[in-house]
C-alpha cells in the first residue's frame, strides 16, 4: 500500500485561553463542517466536565466539547461574543468544538510542522507544532475526540 505524501496542509486556525494565556490551535480543514456562532447549549446530567452539552443542528443532536477544558487549559466559560463552535465530523459523528476564537483558514506547509515534543502534558491530542510567522499547535482531532463512548452515551440517552 502506498502512502501519499502532501507538501501543505490547509488548516483552521483558532485561539483558546484567556486573556494573559492566549494559543494558537489549528485543525485540518476537511474536519471541519461549518462553523458556527455560539449558539444555546443544553447541559447533560453526569457529563465529563469538558462535555458542555448538546445543540440541536437542523434536526440533529450534536454533542458540544469544550476543547480547552478537554486540554486541561480551563474553562470555556467566559462566553464571548467571539466564541464560536466549529462543527467536526468524527468518524461520521457530528461533534462541535467549543473555541475562544477562531482566527482563519490557512494553508501550512508539511516542512513547517514539528513534532510535540515528549514532554507535552496531552501530547497524544498534538500532531505536531508549527512555525510560521506564530507557533501553531497542531491537534490530532480523530484523538481529540476519540471519546466514543462518552459521546455515543450522551447521543444515546437523548433518544430515549
Amino acid at each position: 500500500m502506498s502512502t501519499l505524501v502532501f507538501d501543505s496542509l490547509q488548516v483552521v486556525t483558532f485561539r483558546l485561553g484567556g486573556e494573559h494565556k492566549k494559543g494558537d490551535y489549528a485543525i485540518p480543514i476537511e474536519y471541519v463542517r461549518e462553523i458556527r456562532a455560539l449558539e444555546v447549549i443544553t447541559k447533560i446530567p453526569n457529563a465529563k466536565t469538558y462535555v458542555k452539552g448538546i445543540m440541536n443542528l437542523r434536526d440533529q443532536i450534536i454533542p458540544i466539547i469544550d476543547v480547552k477544558e478537554k486540554l486541561c487549559l480551563g474553562s470555556g466559560e467566559s462566553h464571548s461574543t467571539k466564541q464560536r463552535i466549529l462543527i467536526a465530523d468524527a468518524k461520521d459523528l457530528l461533534i462541535g468544538i467549543l473555541v475562544d476564537e477562531v482566527d482563519q483558514v490557512m494553508r501550512i506547509q508539511t516542512k513547517d510542522i514539528e513534532s510535540a515534543p515528549e514532554n507535552m502534558l496531552e501530547s497524544n491530542y498534538i500532531k505536531g507544532i508549527v512555525k510560521t510567522d506564530k507557533l501553531l499547535i497542531l491537534l490530532d482531532v480523530a484523538r481529540l475526540l476519540d471519546d466514543s463512548s462518552i459521546i455515543h452515551s450522551v447521543l444515546e440517552e437523548n433518544k430515549q
